[in-house]
Parts: C-alpha cells; structure tokens; sequence
C-alpha cells in the first residue's frame, strides 16, 4: 500500500514583502497615489484613505492574488473602512497617550525648587516609564494583529476579539516575528526617501506600509492554510 504523500508546510517568504511591489506592472502610479495620500495624511484625512488601501492589499494577499497591490479607486469605501480602522487603533493607543501626557505634570513637579515636589515628580516618572514601556511593546505587537482580524472579516468588533488574536499570535508566533522583521528593514530603508529632494520620504513612508501589509497578511494567509 502507497503511502500517502504528506504536502510540505507552507515557509515565510521573508523577501516576497519586500518585493512585491515592484512586480506589479503599474507598482510606480499606485505608489506614487500612495505617497500622495500619505502626504495629505499630514492633515489626517489622508491616513483613512492609506488605511483603507492598505486593507484592500491585506484581503488580496490573503486572497493569493499574484499582484495584490489594489487600484486606487472607489475612494468613498476606502475612506469608510480607513476611517473604521482608524477609530479602532485610536482606541487601542489611548491609554499609551494618557501615560504620555501625565508625565507632563510629573516633569514639572521634578524641575521644581522645592524638596518634595521634586521627590514625587521624579517618583511619578519613575513609575510612569516602567509602566510606558511595556505597554508600547505590547500594543506594537497586539495592533497589527487586531488589525489584521479586523481587516480579513470586515467587522470592526473582530478588532477586539482578544481571545481569537491572543490564539493567533500563540500559533504563528515564528511567522509574526519574521513579518515583523520585513517591517522593521522596510522602515530603517525608509530615511532613503530624504535624498529625494525630501518628497521622497513619502514614496518610501508607503512603501514599508505596504511592505507591513503584505507581510502580516502573509502570516494569516498561512495561518488559515494549515
């Protein structure tokens, strides 16, 4: 009797994040949109039409498109979902600004003359940065995760769903390091953008979004095939 062949498991494409992009026939106007947008983002308004790109190319990857990288077109949908995804890590990221901002008063207090007050403003941020920190580190491994769910299932709930994404991030633990890692080399080549008369810094800004996007959708892609 044959043995039945076992099909391997699928590998992390650590350079397929990287790369993509370029292999899209019509990569450099979607990138040039994208930096346009992410200009205006400097206003805000532009951030909601990047995140609602950025959920297009999610599904695509997940979806094993061979070119994921959406067009820009319906805007009004993209807003919609980039405002929704906006709104959620708004409400993830609000206690990291609370604790950010009491640390003004603490500052104050440290900087004065007076013996106690500089005893409890120095205290206070003590306490307050060996609380900051490990708060930034989690909400920067949560978010994208959160995200993630949100994205794929198209319901603004699914973003908060802790026990599903605690599970997800136990079980591609491997996977979700590796695509944090493709983020973190598109962001150190992100400066690169500066000797492009500065403007540049805005293609390469979206570049690494997207760099982010296809890499996490990546890992839920291979998550859902096991």
């Amino acid at each position: 009797m044959s043995e039945v062949a076992i099909p391997p498991r699928p590998q992390y494409d650590f350079l397929r994040p990287l790369t993509f992009v370029f292999e899209d026939p019509r990569w450099l106007p979607k990138l040039l949109l994208g930096a346009l947008f992410s200009l205006a983002g400097i206003i805000l308004i532009g951030v909601f039409f990047v995140y609602g790109y950025l959920a297009r190319l999610v599904r695509n990857v997940v979806a094993g498109e061979q070119t994921p990288m959406p067009e820009w077109d319906d805007l009004g949908d993209m807003f919609s979902e980039g405002a929704m995804l906006f709104v959620a890590t708004l409400i993830y990221t609000a206690p990291f600004f609370f604790l950010f901002f009491l640390m003004f008063p603490f500052s104050v207090l440290a900087d004065m003359d007076n013996a106690a007050a500089q005893i409890l403003g120095g205290s206070g941020l003590v306490v307050l940065t060996l609380v900051f920190f490990p708060i930034g580190l989690a909400l920067a491994v949560w978010i994208p995760a959160a995200m993630l769910h949100a994205i794929v299932k198209r319901d603004f709930r699914a973003a908060f769903d802790f026990r599903t994404i605690g599970l997800f991030l136990r079980h591609n633990a491997l996977n979700y390091l590796l695509a944090y890692l493709d983020w973190l080399v598109a962001r150190f080549a992100t400066p690169l953008g500066l000797l492009l008369c500065c403007v540049g810094i805005f293609i390469t800004s979206f570049w690494s979004m997207a760099v982010a996007a296809c890499a996490f959708a990546q890992v839920y892609r291979m998550s859902e095939n096991r």
